[in-house]
């Protein structure tokens, strides 16, 4: 009886880590083709951008409420490009986003955090719009 019941307490302890994790906080490392989400700038975090919030708006939605605020012409540029070559977010889902002038090219970024990033490592960040 006594080996059962340690038998049993051993398939629960399994269990309980097997299901909480190890307990790290560290992301996993991605290649550059995935994109980053809950990454941060100094004032603002970004948040899984791959279902609505809490709200019940969808990315989509939000995607075309912050495309709104654009003129026509830039709102159908930044849904052809779709997606922020540096976070990996859908354009349009932080508010309007922001069109940055990279080597001559028109580059649109989830937000003005993303600026300085992308100025400094433009090939970087083109070669992520050229696989797209």
């Amino acid at each position: 009886m006594k080996s059962m019941a340690s038998v049993s307490l051993m398939v629960v302890a399994l269990s309980a880590f097997a299901f909480s994790g190890c307990g790290s906080k560290t992301k996993e490392p991605t290649d550059s083709s995935t994109p980053t989400v809950n990454d941060s700038h100094d004032d603002h975090v970004h948040g899984d951008q791959g279902h609505g919030n809490e709200s019940g708006q969808t990315n989509m939605k939000k995607m075309k409420t912050g495309l709104a605020k654009l003129s026509p012409q830039d709102a159908a540029s930044a849904e052809k490009q779709h997606i922020c070559p540096v976070m990996g977010t859908m354009l349009g889902t932080m508010g309007a986003p922001t069109k940055v002038d990279v080597n001559g090219q028109q580059v649109w970024i989830c937000c003005d955090g993303c600026k300085k990033k992308l100025l400094a490592s433009p090939e970087k960040y083109l070669a992520k719009l050229k696989k797209e």
